[in-house]
C-alpha cells in the first residue's frame, strides 16, 4: 500500500473528509479561473469571486476528494500542493464546460473576465 492510500485511509478512519486535510477553498477555484481567464466560456456581470464561490460549493464529495488526492500527489512529488489541486480543479472546470481549452489566446489578450450565468454554469448556480 502506498503512502497516498495510507493517508487517505487514515483520514477516513478519523472521520475527516479527505479534502479537509488539504484546505481546499474557493480561493483555489478563483486562482484557476484567473489563470485561465481567457478560456472562461462566458462573461457578464458575475464576478470571478462569485463564480469561484458558487463553483466551489457545487463540487461533489468525489470531486473534492479528487482535488485533495491531486494535491497529495503533488506533495509526494516535491511540488506545491496547490499546483496539484489547481490542475485537478482545471480538469473539473473543463469537464463542466466552464473552461474551453480549445481557445488559443495570446498572453496579452488574457485578462480577468467575470463569468455569465447560463446553462453552461448551471451546476455552479444551483
Amino acid at each position: 500500500m502506498d503512502i497516498l492510500h495510507i493517508v487517505a485511509n487514515r483520514s477516513m478512519e478519523v472521520g475527516m473528509p479527505l479534502q479537509m486535510a488539504f484546505g481546499i477553498t474557493a480561493r483555489d477555484v478563483r486562482a484557476v479561473l484567473v489563470k485561465n481567464a481567457a478560456k472562461v466560456v462566458c462573461t457578464s456581470d458575475t464576478t470571478t469571486d462569485v463564480l469561484a464561490a458558487k463553483l466551489f460549493h457545487s463540487f461533489s464529495e468525489e470531486e473534492m476528494d479528487d482535488i485533495a488526492l491531486a494535491a497529495m500527489d503533488a506533495f509526494l512529488e516535491d511540488k506545491p500542493e496547490a499546483d496539484g489541486a489547481h490542475r485537478a480543479i482545471r480538469r473539473i472546470l473543463i469537464k463542466r464546460g466552464v473552461l474551453d481549452v480549445s481557445r488559443r489566446v495570446s498572453e496579452k489578450h488574457a485578462v480577468s473576465v467575470p463569468a455569465r450565468q447560463s446553462a453552461v454554469f448551471a451546476t455552479a448556480h444551483n
